[in-house]
């Protein structure tokens, strides 16, 4: 039993790769704008501050997509 819970706390521990898509444009390409950044602000009389995030711009359509450090970014570059 113990070994199969190591076995599945690791699956659940393994990243799934995904290509980068805007949700608004579907372009797959963006650019950094931001790093180590927190958002702050008010929600029901209670403050809050996010962690650390990576801050990606699109460059078709100008959307902000925000990402925790947990993502990894790599660029693709066509020969």
């Amino acid at each position: 039993m113990k070994i199969l819970r190591k076995n599945n706390m690791e699956e659940k521990l393994k990243m799934k790769q995904k290509s980068l898509e805007c949700p608004v444009c579907k372009s797959n390409k963006a650019m950094i704008v931001g790093e180590n950044v927190k958002l702050g602000g008010r929600f029901e009389n209670k403050e809050f501050l996010t962690t650390e995030l990576t801050v990606l711009r699109c460059t078709k359509c100008g959307y902000y997509m925000f990402f925790d450090k947990m993502a990894q970014f790599t660029t693709k570059d066509k020969s």
